[in-house]
């Protein structure tokens, strides 16, 4: 009898021992799924889409690229109506070309400073509405957009016509447009577009400024009147790569 009984009792002891393990080898092979699951969700988050640009090879290429895709922009609005989710996409698409050709066109110095900025604040305007969806607002800028590709170049030594305010935008911790001329002796209105997430502090010990932008919030600096020269502003959190200029002449 007590051998039975010593029989039973290791048996038990057996099966007692085996199951916290097959319980455990469950938790840990559901546990790997779901972080497998949470892994590849988090590099969807991560993985944002864009559209591919036009290759630009010349600066004569980028000035053919600023028509045509104007053109194309052009000939979506005239439809009749309300345009439809996939023509402002369309027009979304576009835009990656035309920020392309005028980025070529500003890093080799081939345009008007002025005109460049002109160009590259209507291109802005129109890539974020059509982005959301704004048709009011693309229609609103497309015009500038022509006047600004279509404007003669002001001569090398003219004085900059003063502008109402003057944009720079933050995206990807880098400021553009990267340079901004603008009229000597002359208060200037500056909107900073903070696009990024997140904050970024505006500073110039040229100008004496200093201003935190939130991410995805606009700031207004004014600076001025300046002295014929060139003035250096740089984010604070970022200043390997968000520098600037304001040249007055």
């Amino acid at each position: 009898m007590k051998k039975l009984w010593l029989v039973a009792g290791i048996s038990l002891l057996t099966l007692g021992a085996m199951q916290p393990v097959s319980v455990f080898a469950k938790d840990a092979a559901t546990h790997e799924e779901h972080a497998d699951d949470h892994h590849d969700d988090h590099d969807h988050e991560e993985g944002t889409e864009h559209y591919k640009a036009v290759e630009i090879k010349s600066v004569d290429h980028a000035k053919t690229v600023l028509n045509e895709k104007a053109a194309a922009i052009g000939k979506v609005l005239e439809t009749e109506g309300e345009l439809e989710f996939l023509q402002l996409e369309e027009i979304h698409e576009v835009t990656y070309s035309l920020e392309a050709a005028i980025d070529k066109i500003r890093d080799e110095k081939a345009m008007d400073v002025t005109k460049v900025e002109s160009i590259d604040e209507a291109i802005q305007a129109i890539h974020f509405a059509s982005e959301n969806q704004e048709e009011a607002i693309v229609r609103e800028w497309f015009p500038k957009l022509q006047s600004a590709i279509a404007a003669k170049e002001a001569p090398a030594d003219a004085k900059p016509v003063k502008k109402e305010f003057y944009t720079i935008v933050i995206k990807d911790h880098k400021f553009s447009p990267a340079e901004i001329t603008v009229p000597a002796g002359e208060k200037i209105k500056l909107i900073v577009d903070n696009q990024d997430p997140t904050p970024e502090e505006f500073e110039s010990h040229d100008m004496n400024r200093e201003k935190i932008i939130r991410g995805n919030k606009k700031a207004t600096i004014y600076v001025g009147p300046l002295k014929p020269g060139k003035y250096h502003y740089f984010g604070e959190f970022n200043m390997e790569t968000a520098n600037g200029y304001i040249i007055a002449k």
